[in-house]
């Protein structure tokens, strides 16, 4: 196998701390195997070694690769230590502590008690399904500012909330004796500053050490390994700081960007080939990421040479967009090119469910990498499901149970004590009262209205005509809840329905969606992918397709500042670096019937 030069340097580097900056397709991975390899020739023992990386499937991944290398050059019976932060931290608390798996918190018992905890601070989280979620994200970050916390706001809730939700699930958890990923990284922190000792038996242990992906890193994690590296500095850092996207969980690329003056004598090295993609797709990624100010200046050559595909579509509104990707599809399967050799690459999971729905409809075969919520199992669309059911004479007592008051028409629960809910029995109970009955007609009127409509326009009836909308953005606010979160899955829920104007039809199409959803997200590789940016990251496919790349999609809505405009375009280019023959990019100039236009990263790299 040959190397280019700069990736004999990386190879060949031992002694004190060194930067290879890797772009997308350089050949990151052969390069750290290779240089655990020369590490061994040089018989420094392998129990000295200590190779970090950030998820476990990518530890094991960095393994594999290496055993089978290592077998390859007979230096099988290594003892290098693969691992994630928290796996390598947690083994380090374990043996000072005595803690054993029991002690790490589930996922079921966060939100449990998380959920009591926002109900005492009176907020209602039932409209967001994807609520606990963000605010374990949130809390993540938090945490992984270490003691930096002073200019920390919560972007999902009242910031006190927060805090004082913060407090007490640290409380709870201490109570209990558990301990989450992030507390980890806090406590071995905290170690090694009390117990000086503790930390020169580790240092000891542990005198190369490589972290891999080093972008992502954060203050915490950042503030660890330099302390298990000194004094010897034998530190390795691998990455891309254009492919840093992962601020919201705590990472800071500014590290990697300072580490040169942390480390003046460390060594920098660029691996500036692209092995994966054309010319054509690294030219238009290179337009994308030159207007980021915060990076490395970089010239990335590809090695294939010219001969890629980069095309843009412009489409009326996202069914039609979605019409143009299912075409493109066919045509590239109808040529021969493997299911498994194309992705569909979208900013957030929202965007994907009217795509399921319509390559189901085609029988294309595909997979879901990203874990796709239900989008008709969230609060918002039970409701309008019970709207619709009763509607057509087939809702039960607690379909009106659930929307009776949604908007608020004050209809008592004890108007209900009968078992079968009837109008004729509610009008009697409110029988003294003409404004009641006024109420209970008009509502009767309203689901006479929608059982005449077909499925989106009785959609938009209950949306707007009834307050459907009116009445959940007034209950988020309530609730400090972003009411942004909300009226995006009801705009989804109203797109979705377009293809079945039939609300029996819609009903049974809701019924079936999360059965096939389940089935596409069982973990098998046959298919088309389907995943987010972020998903994506690591992977390449020949034919790439990305979605939605209007503004307020990409960049996201909520992205405002510099630092955020960035980190989006950071997503942007990660996700075009996907591809190595084509790269097929759709706008649309509608979206839930208002005018947009198309992202500004895609305007920049067409100038």
């Amino acid at each position: 196998m040959s190397f280019s030069n700069e990736q004999i340097q990386a190879i060949n580097h031992i002694n004190g701390p060194a930067m290879v900056l890797a772009g997308p397709g350089s050949g990151k991975t052969t390069v750290i195997t290779q240089r655990l390899l020369n590490l061994l020739s040089l018989d420094i023992p392998s129990e000295d070694i200590l190779v970090i990386t950030f998820t476990k499937d990518a530890a094991q991944e960095m393994e594999t690769r290496f055993n089978k290398l290592a077998k390859e050059k007979g230096r099988e019976g290594h003892r290098i230590t693969f691992g994630t932060f928290h796996s390598v931290f947690f083994f380090i608390l374990r043996l000072r502590y005595n803690l054993s798996f029991k002690n790490i918190i589930s996922d079921r018992t966060k939100v449990r008690i998380l959920r009591e905890l926002t109900m005492q601070e009176h907020i209602d989280s039932s409209y967001d399904m994807d609520f606990f979620r963000l605010l374990l994200s949130e809390i993540s970050k938090f945490k992984s500012l270490g003691k930096n916390t002073s200019g920390f706001t919560s972007k999902l809730i009242d910031t006190d909330k927060f805090l004082r939700i913060i407090e007490q699930y640290r409380q709870e958890l201490r109570t209990q004796r558990l301990v989450d990923f992030d507390d980890m990284l806090l406590l071995c922190h905290e170690l090694f500053l009390r117990e000086p000792g503790e930390l020169r038996k580790w240092q000891k242990k542990y005198r190369f050490i490589l972290v891999d992906e080093f972008q992502d890193i954060s203050p915490v994690q950042y503030e660890i390994v330099k302390m298990l590296a000194a004094p010897e500095n034998n530190l390795f850092i691998v990455g891309d700081d254009d492919q840093s996207i992962y601020r919201f969980r705590g990472a800071e690329p500014s590290i990697m960007l300072g580490f040169g003056k942390d480390y003046p004598d460390a060594k920098q090295i660029f691996l500036s080939n692209n092995y994966r993609s054309r010319q054509e797709i690294v030219n238009f990624a290179k337009k994308v990421i030159s207007h980021n100010k915060q990076r490395f200046s970089k010239d990335i050559r590809a090695v294939n040479g010219p001969g890629g595909v980069t095309l843009c579509y412009r489409t009326k509104d996202p069914l039609n967009e979605y019409l143009q990707v299912l075409e493109n599809i066919k045509k590239e399967l109808g040529t021969g090119v493997p299911p498994e050799e194309i992705a569909v690459l979208f900013r957030t999971e929202l965007l994907v469910h009217p795509l399921l729905t319509e390559l189901s409809k085609l029988q294309i075969p595909y997979t879901l990498k990203n874990k796709v919520k239900n989008i008709y199992d969230s609060s918002t669309a039970r409701d309008i499901i019970s709207y619709i059911k009763l509607s057509l004479n087939m809702g039960s007592r607690a379909d009106f149970l659930r929307i009776m008051n949604k908007p608020l028409r004050y209809i008592s629960r004890k108007a209900l004590d009968h078992r079968d809910m009837s109008f004729d029995k509610l009008k009697r109970y409110y029988s003294s009262s003409s404004e009641m009955l006024y109420r209970i007609d008009l509502l009767m009127r309203d689901l006479t209205a929608i059982r005449r409509l077909p499925t989106v326009a009785a959609i938009i009836y209950i949306r707007k005509k009834i307050g459907y909308d009116r009445f959940i953005e007034d209950n988020a606010r309530e609730n400090h809840i972003n009411p942004e979160n909300v009226n995006a899955i009801m705009d989804e829920i109203e797109t979705s329905s377009r293809h079945i104007s039939d609300k029996k039809e819609w009903l049974d199409f809701v019924e079936n969606y999360g059965e096939e959803l389940a089935k596409k997200q069982d973990g098998s590789d046959k298919g088309i992918h389907l995943m987010t940016f972020h998903g994506s990251k690591g992977l390449e496919f020949d034919i790439v397709h990305l979605v939605d790349i209007n503004e307020t999609i990409v960049p996201y809505r909520k992205a405002v500042s510099k630092e955020d405009i960035e980190e989006e375009r950071r997503g942007f280019y990660v996700a075009i670096t996907r591809a190595r023959k084509e790269l097929h990019i759709y706008f649309t100039d509608q979206r839930y019937s208002k005018n947009c236009s198309p992202s500004r990263f895609l305007l920049e790299a067409m100038k």
